[in-house]
């Protein structure tokens, strides 16, 4: 089952917006006609920051991108830039997917108008619960914020604060095999316990690994906007891929920051 990963689009209401000199909505169709040329996924994951500006026209313009090459199953999480009611208005929550003996799950770690991750005790306790009564036999979560440090402090103090005791749950459920998130613009690939831990870059621009504050990337091989294929595995594993567009036009202007 080959599911697509695109993340932290960050689409303007206008078309005559850009963000640090990136035509967002121009880099994510790049993304996807590379992706799209490359396979047909049975399930397309947005994990977070659709929109820059979280506002209803922002949604329409990210969703109507997206049926221009995908008209199938999708799962779309908010991040620290969406807001819940726009967001609502326009698009379906984080849900969940059967594909064969998998099920992916999507959950919200966001909250509105703040950068960090929020993960209650019910959230977690909730999101327990969804992990119990899946009849899958192997199981994909999807968020927005990481739950484990990428080594970028400006960036890891909005992790998810409680990660770490969600990882130690998610390893002794067995038929979890791996979480995917975005939020940090770069490739994270750790493994947990078992548990395959994954970062993947923007459809738009990176931010550079091991930065103290805030940063872009630059280096030729991971500048470039990206995507993530997951292939689920009958036996439980991931096979994983990340994308790039590598002769996408960037350049940044970081006068262009809202």
């Amino acid at each position: 089952m080959k599911v697509l990963q695109i993340t932290d689009s960050h689409l303007r209401p206008r078309s005559e917006q850009s963000l640090l000199g990136v035509d967002t909505e121009e880099s994510l169709r790049a993304v996807l006609a590379q992706a799209f040329s490359e396979g047909t996924p049975e399930l397309v994951v947005a994990s977070g920051d659709l929109a820059h500006d979280p506002e209803v026209e922002s949604y329409r313009r990210f969703q109507a991108v997206l049926r221009d090459f995908h008209r199938g199953a999708t799962l779309y999480l908010p991040g620290n830039h969406d807001l819940s009611a726009p967001l609502a208005e326009t698009l379906p929550g984080p849900g969940a997917m059967t594909l064969g003996d998998w099920e992916v799950v999507g959950f919200d770690s966001h909250a509105d108008h703040q950068p960090e991750a929020e993960l209650s005790a019910v959230d977690l306790s909730a999101l327990q619960d969804r992990v119990a009564r899946s009849a899958a036999r192997h199981l994909l979560l999807v968020c927005h914020h990481p739950p484990v440090d990428v080594g970028c402090p400006w960036l890891d103090k909005d992790r998810i604060k409680n990660g770490g005791e969600l990882l130690e749950w998610l390893a002794e459920n067995t038929r979890v095999r791996g979480m995917v998130f975005g939020h940090v613009h770069q490739v994270v690939e750790r493994q947990r316990r078992g548990i395959a831990v994954l970062g993947t870059p923007s459809t738009c621009f990176q931010f550079a690994p091991g930065s103290t504050r805030f940063a872009i990337d630059e280096a030729a091989a991971s500048r470039q906007p990206g995507y993530r294929w997951l292939e689920l595995q009958a036996d439980g594993s991931i096979v994983s891929v990340v994308g790039r567009v590598a002769d996408y036009p960037l350049s940044i202007d970081l006068s262009d920051r809202d």
